[in-house]
């Protein structure tokens, strides 16, 4: 099981974290779809995109950034 981080970012508002717990990515839209009651394209559409994914904890105490954070850095 792994854990999805959801967010929707856009100029004005900002949703997230929403966290899915889920086999896979696909089940994890499907999740996320159904409680938004709208389609997976819908939302990907909106800007719904996974921030992050968790497969395993991390082995010691830490701050966990989304990927998109660490390339923001990176730039």
């Amino acid at each position: 099981m792994t854990l999805y981080f959801f967010e929707r970012i856009t100029d004005h508002d900002f949703i997230g974290p929403v966290i899915v717990a889920a086999p896979d990515a696909a089940a994890a839209w499907t999740v996320l779809a159904q409680r938004e009651r709208s389609d997976v394209d819908a939302l990907k559409t909106l800007g719904w995109q996974i921030a992050q994914d968790l497969a395993a904890l991390p082995a010691r105490a830490g701050i966990v950034y989304p990927s998109h954070y660490r390339r923001a850095i990176l730039s």
